[in-house]
């Protein structure tokens, strides 16, 4: 017999295994329904392309692969829905097995019951983030470079700013030149710690030159304190270049790198670049905050279901409770998700934008629990 507010760890364990095995049937199924939704899509953009409706058995397996380079990133969206609808079917199961009425009845409070699932919960967000989350940044860029190759009409960008700092693509009468800064102001007119590869109209390669600064004046490009090694002549220093001459600098935009294809850490000194270059950050903040608090988003879709349907009383399967409870689920999953796009736009501060959806659910949630608990003690009183 157990004691009086001990915890029963057969039963418990019993319950941990349950929720992990609906959480792994769902995740199964939303994958494979997901799956092959973005696959049927990626062909009927196939067939809808002219010179690919004719090449359907070159480009099938093609189509097949990029299908997978989005799993990872299809996969950690459907997390927080996974853990919802999980989680709902688990406490259903809770109240018709009796299991609830057990551990309530030798007085073990509902926050006592959820913390192990909840901490279980917790574990997958953070191997998410630390795991799944570099994968799908990864396979996100080879995904957009297929897409491109195959969909796409895009022209190589002539400003782009990606971890490695800013890149220029320019072309000056019969030369072309890449130019890589390690940042730029906020004036978009100073490069700092210059690199630029310079090439023949045949695409030969001519020169490399290290430079220390680069200032755009004048309508051209000026190096400063840097050294030019040519294919056919020793290094030489110089105090100043121009380069670049008669070429509209002014108000050139920078393309920045989307966020879905940087993984956390990445991101991080990413914005930070971003912010230094003053490039809006507001995207970018947003994204990652909300990765980053995708966890407890996990958690608050547990304590929501929880203390949803096990308010319940009925054996039979509680159709309308749980209807509401994924609807709720469903409101608080497609909210954030409009939020985070009010705040890449600047309509919201990306700082609430990225972390207020998630901690409305999360004290949401909390609240609902403490408050089912509460009853209890009062009916007991009674």
């Amino acid at each position: 017999m157990y004691k009086k507010k001990s915890y029963p760890k057969t039963l418990f364990n019993y319950l941990i295994k349950l929720h992990l095995t609906h959480l792994i049937t769902v995740f199964v199924i939303f994958f494979i329904i997901i799956f092959f939704v973005d696959l049927i899509e990626l062909f009927r953009r196939s067939g809808n392309k002219i010179g690919l409706a004719n090449k359907e058995n070159s480009i099938f397996f093609e189509l097949v692969f990029m299908t997978i380079l989005k799993a990872p990133n299809m996969m950690e969206k459907i997390f927080p829905l996974t853990i919802l609808i999980g989680s709902i079917i688990t406490f259903v199961k809770w109240r018709q097995n009796n299991y609830f009425v057990i551990v309530r009845s030798i007085g073990i409070s509902m926050w006592k019951i959820l913390i192990p699932i909840c901490l279980n919960v917790f574990v997958l967000g953070l191997l998410s983030i630390i795991i799944l989350n570099p994968i799908s940044s990864i396979f996100n860029k080879k995904y957009d470079v297929l897409e491109n190759k195959f969909f796409g009409h895009k022209k190589l960008n002539e400003f782009s700013l990606n971890t490695k700092g800013l890149w220029i693509m320019k072309k000056d009468r019969d030369k072309n030149f890449i130019i890589n800064a390690k940042n730029v102001n906020k004036n978009k007119n100073i490069l700092n710690q210059v690199l630029v590869f310079k090439s023949d109209h045949q695409n030969r390669f001519e020169s490399k030159i290290n430079a220390k600064q680069g200032i755009i004046i004048k309508n051209a490009l000026k190096l400063k304190d840097g050294i030019v090694f040519s294919r056919n002549n020793i290094p030489k220093k110089f105090n100043d270049l121009i380069l670049i001459e008669n070429y509209n600098f002014d108000n050139f935009k920078i393309l920045s790198e989307k966020p879905r294809n940087l993984d956390i850490f990445s991101l991080f000194q990413y914005i930070k670049l971003m912010k230094i270059s003053g490039i809006n950050i507001s995207n970018h903040l947003a994204y990652l905050l909300k990765v980053l608090c995708q966890p407890i988003l996990m958690i608050s879709m547990v304590l929501i279901s929880a203390s949803l349907i096990l308010r319940n009383h009925e054996r039979k399967f509680p159709v309308s409770i749980s209807s509401i409870t994924l609807i709720i689920g469903f409101i608080i999953y497609f909210v954030a998700d409009l939020i985070l796009a009010l705040g890449s736009m600047e309509k919201i501060n990306p700082f609430l934008a990225g972390i207020g959806p998630t901690m409305i659910s999360f004290f949401s949630g909390c609240f609902l629990v403490s408050s089912f608990d509460e009853i209890r003690k009062n009916e007991k009183k009674k």
